[in-house]
């Protein structure tokens, strides 16, 4: 073996290690961040902003990892958490505040250091995660900052939990009155804005009733009309 491939293994092996362990710098500030300052769905933003040093760990952390180089679930895990911490991240940066919606252009300011790049949240929700992970049980994982959004998990994605979290999320969320609702009476099933915003990501294979039908304990009977509830957009904060 050459002096030159010697070298060039060493560097690999170094990136390699320099990698995992900014993965890992990552992960453990963002679950340090979620276990403390989030419960039932809530976030403590008034304490995170007088106390971000977990939150400024995990976003350094995500400035310096290449997600080309992830697995699969790893990257699929890491930008689903990403997206929340960034929520987090511009709630914090101008809190207090009623509601994300009082902050112009809030889904749209590239704002946020993923890697080398600058990305707005509806960059890395549409260009980035979406593009490479085409599953709209996503739609139940990453949290907008509104009461009406999925409640935000005190449990961060991982490469191993990643599945079954976006499974299990899923069928809490249709089953949460505040998201799918049946009328009996009126023979309407009401249901949240996400279904209509996002309408064709839950439609690919079937119909909207038949989808929330598949993770729902009380189903929705045929012959049924959907509706879509008012959007509070409201902070998700304590």
């Amino acid at each position: 073996m050459t002096i030159k491939n010697t070298i060039l293994i060493v560097l690999l092996v170094g990136f390699s290690a320099f990698a995992k362990a900014q993965l890992s710098s990552f992960s453990t500030s963002t679950k340090a961040v979620l276990n403390t300052y989030v419960t039932n769905g809530q976030v403590d933003y008034a304490a995170i902003k007088k106390n971000p040093k977990d939150l400024q760990v995990a976003l350094e952390s995500l400035k310096k990892i290449d997600i080309e180089k992830l697995s699969n679930d790893e990257c699929k895990a890491l930008l689903i958490n990403a997206y929340n911490l960034f929520v987090i991240k511009g709630v914090v940066d101008v809190y207090p505040v009623k509601s994300v919606m009082d902050q112009k252009d809030f889904f749209d300011v590239k704002a946020f250091d993923l890697g080398t790049q600058k990305v707005s949240l509806n960059q890395l929700e549409k260009e980035i995660l979406f593009k490479r992970f085409p599953d709209e049980r996503l739609h139940f994982a990453l949290v907008c900052g509104a009461i009406s959004c999925p409640p935000l998990t005190a449990k961060p994605f991982t490469a191993e939990n990643v599945d079954f979290m976006l499974k299990k999320l899923t069928k809490a969320a249709i089953n949460n009155p505040a998201i799918v609702q049946l009328d009996m009476h009126e023979k309407k099933a009401m249901v949240s804005k996400i279904f209509d915003w996002y309408n064709a990501d839950f439609t690919k294979k079937e119909n909207l009733s038949a989808y929330i039908n598949r993770y729902g304990e009380n189903t929705i009977p045929a012959g049924f009309k959907i509706g879509y509830m008012n959007y509070d957009w409201s902070l998700n904060g304590k």
